[in-house]
């Protein structure tokens, strides 16, 4: 009898993993975490991709209506994810954070648009690591312990990058930094740090900043430090003196890789450290 049964729970077809997608690999990374010994998610955007002008290619299409879920920021970075029909769920992560901050203008005053780079502050990562892993649970029961092990890892992960942040924030602070940055994608980061921001080169849609504001700019006195994007870098003449830092907020250097936010946030903080005077 014993060995009947065993033959038949054998037989007995094993429950497939869910397919998951993200849109960024940010959120890609994240949900590989969570899925870890599970299945590897999808990551629909390359890392050195533009996430709000992309074109889906007939493979991810494909790949994409295969999918169970889709996990996405949201706030319309991803417009062109509506357009793709089929029967996965599409998850905007951005609703589950806090309230996000209003884009800049060159004034740096709001804009009526949301800013959608709430993952450079591990501090809202702590919602969308919740709602990514009871998503997951809800698709696959099965797995549920499995989930809920790599989400504590994960959440130990999040809050020493957040202290850490805090605490490079408050080193900066102590100089009296201030910060320019060469593209509006740092606000989160710019909101746990707790450093004021006094002027940026391009907008979230990537608009170069004029002549009048460039000039406000290269007028600033006192510490400055530039934070620049891999693809939009800053004059080579603008505040000569001024520190400059590279942050990449896709983190294409860890895309694909295990513990993606662990190397993600502990290369920012690295970064930053470039703004501080040498003890």
């Amino acid at each position: 009898m014993r060995l009947i049964l065993a033959l038949l729970f054998i037989a007995q077809p094993l429950m497939a993993a869910p397919k998951v997608a993200a849109t960024l690999p940010p959120i890609a990374g994240l949900v590989a975490e969570i899925m870890q010994g599970v299945a590897t998610p999808s990551a629909l955007i390359p890392a050195n991709a533009e996430p709000h002008h992309f074109s889906l290619r007939p493979s991810q299409i494909s790949a994409l209506r295969e999918a169970d879920i889709v996990f996405a920021v949201g706030l319309d970075l991803e417009p062109w994810l509506a357009r793709v029909e089929g029967s996965f769920a599409i998850i905007n992560l951005a609703e589950t954070a806090s309230e996000p901050l209003p884009a800049r203008n060159f004034d740096l005053s709001a804009r009526a648009e949301s800013d959608p780079h709430l993952w450079l502050d591990p501090g809202e990562m702590v919602a969308w690591e919740l709602e990514i892993t009871q998503r997951l649970i809800k698709l696959d029961p099965e797995n549920a312990d499995i989930y809920r092990a790599n989400e504590f890892a994960l959440l130990q992960t999040l809050v020493a990058a957040k202290k850490q942040l805090e605490n490079i924030g408050e080193r900066m602070n102590a100089e009296g930094l201030r910060l320019v940055v060469s593209h509006d994608a740092f606000q989160y980061l710019e909101r746990r740090l707790d450093v004021p921001l006094v002027g940026m080169l391009s907008d979230y849609t990537e608009v170069r900043a004029g002549a009048r504001s460039l000039s406000k700019i290269s007028r600033l006195e006192g510490p400055i430090c530039i934070l620049e994007h891999p693809e939009l870098s800053a004059p080579a003449d603008l505040l000569p003196n001024a520190p400059r830092v590279m942050l990449d907020p896709m983190g294409a250097d860890f895309a694909g890789a295990p513990n993606f936010s662990m190397h993600f946030y502990q290369h920012i903080v690295a970064a930053l450290e470039g703004c501080l005077t040498p003890q």
